[in-house]
């Protein structure tokens, strides 16, 4: 998407805005429904996509907080959307809270958003999750506000190149600094797991334990298929679900199966 005039820069952030707390409004603004690429989903989201995104907003109206960060673990079989959600909520998360810089005469830091996304695989995330990101990128109304590279979403806007941007990270148990340091207080973090039910418990751990920063909105979600019976994403459903907000999408009811 081609970037306007900065009066209509300023219209179009002061719309997204409106939707910080409201990923499935977002999702429904900011996407051609029913034409070009889209013109096979004139209706959006799937009904169990519109729910998860839904639930995400009633949370954020309530303040998330790092004592009540929120956490989304959705199992399903494949091919029944969960890529798509992901791009989605990362570039909610990096489009709709993030206005302020946009908006004001200065480059501010207020509503800059971290984030990190991770696989099961390396194979898995570069290609399947972050070709999926970069689809949906091009087909973001404001998607050129961020630079999509083959490693990370950064936003464009000049001294923010460090603080408003997702990477994506492929995971290592000897390596985890990427986890233990994902903090943005006062602000938005974001992680995600895809395939999540092969990711080793300690990334799990290290993750869980980076996630403190107080008055902060922390937003966790994992997707991944049902193929294991031991595991934190197993446990997500189990041991821990007091936790968790969790949904199993059963593939024949899915509109994208």
């Amino acid at each position: 998407m081609l970037q306007g005039s900065a009066e209509a820069d300023a219209r179009l952030a002061a719309e997204i805005a409106g939707y910080a707390a409201d990923p499935l409004g977002f999702v429904l603004f900011a996407f051609p429904w029913g034409g070009g690429a889209l013109a096979d989903y004139p209706d959006g989201p799937d009904v169990w996509q519109r729910e998860i995104l839904r639930g995400m907003g009633e949370q954020l109206s309530t303040g998330a907080s790092a004592a009540s960060v929120i956490r989304e673990a959705v199992s399903s079989g494949h091919g029944v959307g969960k890529s798509a959600l992901v791009a989605w909520i990362i570039l909610w998360a990096m489009s709709a809270r993030c206005f302020a810089p946009l908006l004001a005469p200065a480059p501010s830091r207020a509503s800059d958003t971290r984030g990190v996304v991770t696989a099961n695989t390396e194979n898995q995330l570069k290609g399947k999750t972050w070709a999926e990101l970069a689809k949906w990128h091009r087909l973001c109304l404001c998607g050129y506000w961020f630079d999509c590279t083959a490693t990370a979403l950064i936003s464009t806007q000049a001294g923010h190149e460090k603080t408003w941007r997702v990477d994506m990270v492929a995971w290592s148990e000897r390596n985890t600094e990427a986890f233990a340091g994902l903090h943005n207080k006062g602000r938005r973090v974001l992680l995600i797991f895809d395939e999540a039910s092969a990711i080793p418990d300690a990334i799990w751990e290290v993750s869980e334990g980076a996630l403190t920063d107080a008055d902060t909105e922390i937003i966790w979600c994992c997707f991944g298929n049902p193929t294991r019976n031991t595991g934190r994403f197993r446990e997500c459903f189990g041991r821990y679900a007091h936790r968790w907000n969790t949904r199993r999408v059963d593939s024949r009811t899915a509109a994208m199966t």
